[in-house]
């Protein structure tokens, strides 16, 4: 049983005591409004009775894009990743049948799919950052706990931003989050086209995508999109979601709506709360988004 934690797998810390030992959902919450749900938490627990585990640190661990592990229970099984190529490696690594040899076996880096594009340097970032902001729960700079609570905080308040701005557009955050992934579809005022609908996300992902012909500098914040697909979500959770939106759905599959395009939100920075100096990116964010909905309206 492999699990692709690749997302989520930092959150793990959240659940451990030092030495190991599971904690409660009542002592893993404690700080939380919400996380973890019920769903979650057995999930994570669940995680010590897997043969093999996948972690990217580039995603909720907020480190260079590179860093990852494949961790496995049996180490015989990374040889079904292994890459043997001769203009690469010229001596022969011990087999199973040979005493174990760990540094013998595995010196060869790159023989196995997982490391071989993976630069050194991104380790060692690893082993700073966690050492700056330690994973452990007991620690108050623990990285995954600020990222959650990032996450609640932008939940609450893009729920607040639906309310401010309901005579403009029509906001639904689709999804509660499980984690720091947060989505938010839009649809303006007196609209019942999903095209309509998808156009006007088009235009306020244009203000937040990377744009190779300008500085970065020039963008205040940066975001993506996504979109929910009606064969994926099953038709009584899209006919919820579009009506939330007062979309129509007989407008699905016209001229480019046979999905919804929304906001995907990547909260990894745990620094988007400054409360040293009283600053909240946060709701820095929802006023520029406000401000160019307006425009964009207007």
């Amino acid at each position: 049983m492999h699990v692709d934690a690749a997302w989520g797998g930092y959150l793990a810390t959240l659940f451990r005591n030092e030495d190991g030992s599971l904690r409660t959902r009542d002592e893993v919450a404690s700080g939380f409004h919400h996380f973890p749900s019920p769903a979650v938490y057995s999930a994570i627990a669940a995680l010590g009775d897997t043969d093999s585990v996948t972690v990217d640190p580039h995603k909720l661990g907020y480190l260079p894009y590179g860093a990852g592990a494949f961790i496995c229970r049996d180490h015989r099984a990374v040889e079904l990743l292994s890459e043997a190529a001769d203009y690469v490696f010229h001596a022969e690594a011990p087999k199973d049948g040979k005493p174990f040899d760990f540094m013998g076996r595995y010196r060869n880096l790159g023989q196995y799919i997982p490391e071989g594009s993976k630069s050194g340097a991104t380790v060692a970032g690893v082993y700073v950052t966690h050492k700056v902001l330690p994973l452990d729960h007991a620690h108050f700079g623990c990285l995954p706990a600020q990222t959650i609570r990032s996450a609640e905080t932008f939940h609450a308040r893009a729920l607040r931003f639906a309310d401010e701005l309901q005579d403009a557009v029509h906001a639904l955050v689709p999804f509660a989050p499980d984690s720091n992934l947060v989505c938010f579809a839009l649809n303006p005022h007196g609209n019942r086209n999903v095209a309509v609908a998808n156009a006007f996300v088009r235009r306020l992902h244009d203000e937040l995508r990377i744009d190779p012909s300008r500085p970065l500098q020039d963008k205040q914040f940066f975001g993506s999109v996504t979109s929910l697909r009606p064969e994926v979500l099953g038709e009584a959770e899209t006919r919820r979601i579009l009506d939330a939106l007062q979309l129509d759905p007989r407008s699905l599959g016209e001229d480019g709506g046979d999905k919804l395009m929304i906001l995907r939100h990547t909260l990894m920075n745990p620094y988007l709360i400054d409360h040293e100096n009283g600053i909240s990116y946060i709701d820095r964010y929802f006023e520029y988004l406000a401000a160019r909905i307006r425009t964009l309206l207007a």
